[in-house]
């Protein structure tokens, strides 16, 4: 009868603004879902890149070019497929199988990882290069050393070609 209409078009209005409010949500803020319990999920469904923790920007053709070098090595594997691995091999050849390993976070930086929700390529830059570790060494002295031929940097995205694809 009338109380089951009437639940009915609560239900649905409910649910209306629920889709409205995640559709605004994912247009316009859609790093807040990264907060939430399962978060990854209404990020995908409105359209954000996966995974949610990792960001494509230092690529882009004209940001390449303000922080790597020539003679730089980016360690581009497949998710869970031997990242740590690739780097410690990579490493020993740098430092021709003598090279102490400090930590693989920090003698091989992975520029395009997002730390927290929100947090852009220019902050990682920033702080790929400001910060100071707790044994009071500076980030950047440990991946950009002096004494290494050649710096190391990992990914999980493949390398452009030349035409940008």
């Amino acid at each position: 009868g009338p109380c089951f209409v009437m639940a009915l078009r609560m239900v649905s209005i409910a649910v209306l603004a629920l889709a409205v409010a995640v559709g605004v949500i994912g247009k316009f803020k859609p790093t807040l879902f990264l907060h939430l319990p399962m978060g990854f999920i209404p990020w995908a469904i409105t359209g954000n890149p996966m995974p949610p923790f990792f960001t494509a920007d230092p690529f882009a053709p004209a940001e390449f070019k303000t922080w790597v070098r020539d003679g730089d090595l980016i360690v581009s594997t497949g998710v869970k497929s031997g990242t740590h691995w690739m780097l410690y091999c990579t490493h020993q050849i740098r430092t021709k199988g003598k090279g102490g390993w400090y930590d693989p976070n920090v003698e091989t930086p992975w520029p395009d990882m997002i730390h927290r929700p929100g947090q852009t390529w220019a902050e990682i830059k920033e702080r790929m290069n400001t910060t100071v570790l707790s044994d009071g060494s500076n980030l950047k002295d440990h991946w950009d050393s002096p004494s290494y031929p050649f710096r190391i940097f990992k990914s999980h995205w493949f390398p452009l070609t030349e035409e940008g694809g």
